[in-house]
């Protein structure tokens, strides 16, 4: 059975197409990094950074993690800062929403790197800078959520939550806890448990559970190839292990793309950590309203109160948490590409951009069983006036609906398809538009349809 949390009541004001509704969810959310600097973080960071145009970075907190202890004494973040400064000016000529590097500076923050404190209750951890932004953030007056995503350890977290909840007043920690969304690369520490047990009230995405190996893993992290890790397989194809492989990565990031791109560490794509952003993305799936929603940073679905776990996709007729994160890699992967180009493109029109996916009418409708609905994507725009190429498809997964839709010329600009009975329910339905530039990029719609009598 599929449930939604609080997705219908936020959906309802986050993607219909009306100016006003759309101007009470803003364009960007807000993220708070927790990373532990291991190997795999430092690959994830300089992904992190090439998309800091879509997201308001509040902070970057180094951390402890499964490894023990964390790595702010190599100031690694700080180089890589400097990398990406050079490649600033290329950026913002391609979107001028980059922040600079001084600015990203100014937010790196240091927060519980002590090995011995993994497993302590979070009252029994010092205060540090880093928990003390985490309270800052929650606590101030913007409404938007705080995405705090644990690329380690999520002990400083705890810590930050505890505090809120001992030294401020119960409505201050209503709206705190209200606004904190918690995207945790497995639980590296005590203090994911610890949150999820103490605070039910935050929602909290333990990735990799219930399974160790569900998910993201085998997918993004060191297994993304065969016989790098431990001669581990791979659970991905051929196809998608070739642009996660060493010569794919090095053609199109780490060779002749500008000093950040070559700073990345791994010979090939393993990135453990990058998953927690990719709900983010400006892509136009608008995942950061809901994980739940599905998208480019999987499917997770609630489990206990809370507490979100991998979701399942179809993969031809087999749930499977690892295809939830498949299904969207080569998208990932292609925009990953043409985001390292602009590092080294100071022309706007010597490099390919995203397309705009949009549709006639709004994004969430109310339809009635067997009515017939047309879906136009007639307003999708590409900036480069690249040709564009359109698929409708329902993201089943997603919605609640048994029946599977026929929508009758699904790869056209304009389609449509029957409502089923099934009043009560709800369909997604996702517009995907693909270009023909150099690398391949797509964006997305989403449709909700609510079947009422």
């Amino acid at each position: 059975m599929k449930t939604f949390g609080f997705s219908l009541v936020l959906l309802a004001g986050v993607l219909t197409g009306t100016p006003g509704l759309q101007a009470q969810h803003p364009a960007k959310p807000r993220v708070i990094v927790t990373t532990d600097g291991e190997i795999d973080d430092q690959s994830s960071m300089v992904r992190f950074l090439l998309y800091t145009s879509d997201y308001d970075v509040a902070g970057i907190v180094q951390v402890n993690g499964v490894q023990k202890e964390g790595h702010s004494k190599d100031h690694w973040i700080e180089k890589q800062l400097e990398k990406y400064a050079v490649c600033f000016p290329n950026l913002r000529k391609h979107n001028p929403d980059y922040p600079d590097a001084g600015y990203l500076l100014n937010v790196l923050k240091v927060g519980n790197e002590n090995p011995e404190d993994l497993h302590k209750a979070p009252p029994l951890i010092s205060d540090n800078e880093g928990a003390q932004l985490i309270i800052k953030t929650l606590l101030d007056d913007d409404p938007r959520p705080v995405h705090i995503l644990a690329w380690g350890g999520a002990n400083t977290q705890a810590n930050a939550l505890w505090q809120i909840k001992e030294k401020h007043s119960a409505e201050e920690w209503k709206r705190a806890a209200a606004k904190a969304r918690l995207y945790c690369i497995w639980y590296q520490d005590g203090g994911g448990k610890w949150i999820e047990e103490n605070f039910p009230e935050i929602k909290i995405y333990q990735a990799g559970s219930p399974e160790r190996d569900g998910g993201w893993r085998y997918v993004w992290d060191y297994m993304s190839v065969d016989h790098y890790y431990k001669d581990r397989l791979s659970k991905n194809p051929p196809q998608l292990q070739k642009i996660m492989d060493k010569p794919w990565l090095a053609q199109h990031i780490k060779t002749g793309h500008g000093p950040l791109c070559a700073a990345y560490p791994q010979d090939y794509t393993s990135e453990g950590d990058t998953p927690s952003f990719m709900p983010l993305i400006n892509n136009g799936l608008q995942q950061d309203a809901d994980y739940t929603l599905g998208g480019w940073g999987g499917r997770p679905v609630y489990n206990v109160g809370n507490h979100m776990q991998d979701g399942n996709d179809d993969n031809d007729g087999q749930p499977d948490s690892h295809y939830a994160f498949q299904r969207w890699l080569t998208a990932a992967q292609n925009d990953w590409a043409a985001r390292a180009n602009w590092c080294v493109t100071d022309d706007h029109a010597k490099a390919n951009h995203q397309p705009v996916a949009n549709v006639k009418g709004a994004t969430v409708r109310n339809v009635h069983a067997r009515e017939k609905v047309v879906l136009d994507a007639a307003p999708s725009t590409d900036p480069d006036k690249n040709l564009l190429f359109f698929s409708w498809w329902q993201y089943d997964e997603a919605d609640n609906a048994t029946t599977k839709l026929a929508i009758k010329n699904h790869t056209s600009k304009k389609a449509s398809f029957v409502v089923p009975k099934e009043p009560g329910k709800q369909l997604h339905v996702i517009l995907e538009v693909t270009d023909n530039g150099e690398p391949v990029l797509k964006s997305y719609k989403r449709i909700v349809f609510n079947i009422v009598e």
